[in-house]
């Protein structure tokens, strides 16, 4: 339970660090930073991949960060970083700020629920935690929105339930990258 609990904690704080630099810093510098950052930790995956002795270094010191399988594929952390970048290019401001705090906080929310108290199984996952993901990212959402975020309550709702349905359902790419964009575009259709 520790480890999921840092893990949580860990992907929470880590994972609001764009969404809320976003709300301060400039879209070209927003861009560059988050385009470099994610291009600089793609090229050390790719790195500790290729080398054992950098693999291990970066094992011994995020292990209670890393899942079992990330020792030899891509991080969670990857897959948050390229989901940030193409939120940021491909939505408007607010919605990838939003949809990105949904996986930051729903993600975190729905794995530590459902590993600490989640009895009811649903495709592999547990319904507590998924309900977990969907009221987190609606308190996510209503904190951004009363903040002034121009995104309506209707949208965060149905952002909600898209983010808490991607989090629900098996899928053989990582959630990291699928959950923010899902979210995003229907988010982005409730706003037409």
């Amino acid at each position: 339970m520790s480890s999921t609990l840092s893990r949580g904690i860990f992907h929470i704080f880590g994972g609001l660090i764009i969404p809320v630099s976003a709300l301060f810093v400039p879209r070209t510098a927003l861009l560059i930073s988050l385009g470099a950052a994610t291009l600089i930790f793609l090229a050390f995956e790719l790195l500790r991949f290729r080398i054992s002795g950098v693999n291990r270094w970066f094992r011994l010191h995020f292990k209670p960060l890393l899942r079992e399988e990330e020792t030899s594929r891509f991080t969670g952390t990857s897959y948050m970083l390229i989901a940030s970048l193409i939120a940021f290019l491909a939505f408007q401001r607010d919605i990838a700020i939003v949809a990105l705090s949904f996986l930051a906080v729903g993600d975190a929310m729905a794995t530590i629920v459902g590993r600490c108290v989640g009895k009811r199984k649903l495709l592999g996952k547990t319904l507590e935690g998924d309900l977990a993901c969907f009221i987190a990212c609606m308190v996510i959402g209503f904190v951004f929105y009363y903040a002034g975020l121009n995104i309506r309550l209707p949208t965060i709702v149905v952002g909600s339930v898209g983010a808490a349905i991607v989090e629900a359902v098996p899928l053989p790419i990582n959630d990291n990258l699928t959950m923010p964009l899902f979210a995003a575009v229907v988010m982005m259709v409730m706003q037409l």
